[in-house]
């Protein structure tokens, strides 16, 4: 009874958390990116009117604008969770890999092996959330420089594998440290994985970046 109403519960704040993170993306996309364009409106109608001298400091303006502009969109769709059940897992994954590549801090490698396939469109969001606060993690703390991400697709079972070569970590000491925080993103992830059936296995030791390796049930 006590594990079952731990995954209600956790599926609650899953579900609540999924509408915040739509009403953010909504928000991104319909608010920010309209005052985004507005700026680079007013920058065009004042750029025929200014000096030689101030030209370069506006088109400089223009074109950090129009990044912030792709780069709100892109965050509004990694936040949306329709338009990751549109897409699918594997597209949504690459996108946010991609996002990180283009910060040139990180060599990402993003692989695919086996005849592709979906998997429970609400198992895709689970997963790629808990995707995302793997990668979260990574890019915040294993001051690697290189990320590697697989995906395997098995007739029996999809398998996916998130790698860094970064500083590692003690995994019995994380989670010695706060055995009691359901925030520790160790046991976020575990719990996650429980939802949709999946088993995970996380590998790292000091100095020898970590693995987490994840394994669905693949019922056809």
């Amino acid at each position: 009874m006590k594990d079952s109403f731990n995954q209600t519960l956790m599926q609650s704040k899953l579900e609540i958390q999924e509408e915040t993170l739509d009403h953010i993306a909504k928000e991104l996309h319909a608010n920010f990116s309209h005052l985004v364009s507005l700026i680079n409106i007013n920058l065009a109608a004042i750029l025929p009117q200014s000096s030689d001298d101030m030209k370069e400091g506006i088109m400089e303006t223009k074109s950090l604008a129009k990044q912030l502009l792709i780069e709100l969109k892109a965050l509004s769709a990694s936040l949306n969770t329709d338009h990751i059940m549109h897409i699918g897992f594997p597209a949504a994954i690459n996108n946010v890999l991609n996002r990180i590549a283009k910060t040139k801090k990180f060599n990402v490698v993003f692989t695919k092996t086996g005849e592709e396939y979906r998997i429970r469109p609400e198992h895709e969001i689970i997963l790629f959330r808990l995707c995302q606060e793997v990668l979260n993690n990574i890019v915040s703390y294993s001051k690697a420089t290189t990320i590697t991400t697989q995906l395997d697709y098995q007739p029996e079972t999809f398998n996916l594998k998130i790698a860094d070569n970064g500083i590692g970590f003690n995994i019995d000491e994380v989670l010695k440290d706060r055995p009691e925080k359901e925030s520790t993103g160790l046991l976020n992830i575990t719990k996650r994985a429980k939802l949709i059936n999946a088993s995970v296995e996380i590998s790292s030791a000091p100095g020898d970046g970590s693995i987490v390796a994840i394994n669905i049930p693949h019922y056809i």
